[in-house]
């Protein structure tokens, strides 16, 4: 597994276009899981003179690479601000890119009122497997200024 941190002030964390090609074996494919900030992962071809595809990737998205696109040029040349206004699902809708990341709080880092909130621990509680309110505060402010990538590969 290897994983990949992008800054979004910090331009030079970005991946530029390459090729998985060092792998023993690339009949098996690649699997990423997309966490925090939102960012463009552009899909090319076999070659550097074809035309990529451009994909937007959020918190929760998962890409699979195998076959013929397992070697495929790519790389995420721009992370998004999630207060971009101009994040848009495939019908043109805005959306939050942060809906999985969490959603039992608000923008704000207030709890939602819902009853799916049955599980979630208050501040005062103690349980060393469930995060408190506090840690999800945290992680919900750290993933709004980076983007994270695990890939797994040889799988």
């Amino acid at each position: 597994m290897s994983n990949n941190l992008y800054h979004l002030h910090r331009p030079s964390d970005r991946l530029g276009g390459h090729r998985d090609n060092v792998e023993s074996n690339l009949s098996l494919p690649l699997v990423t899981i997309s966490l925090g900030a939102p960012g463009i992962f552009l899909l090319g071809q076999e070659s550097r003179e074809g035309v990529p595809t451009a994909i937007l990737l959020r918190a929760g998205d998962c890409m699979i690479m195998s076959g013929k696109s397992r070697g495929y040029f790519h790389g995420i040349p721009t992370i998004l601000d999630p207060d971009d206004a101009n994040n848009f699902d495939a019908a043109g809708a805005t959306t939050n890119p942060f809906d999985p990341v969490f959603p039992e709080l608000d923008e704000d880092g207030t709890l939602v009122n819902t009853s799916a909130n049955d599980g979630i621990m208050t501040d005062e509680t103690v349980c060393d497997d469930i995060p408190s309110l506090d840690d999800m505060r945290f992680v919900k402010a750290f993933l709004t200024t980076v983007r994270m990538n695990m890939s797994i590969r040889q799988v």
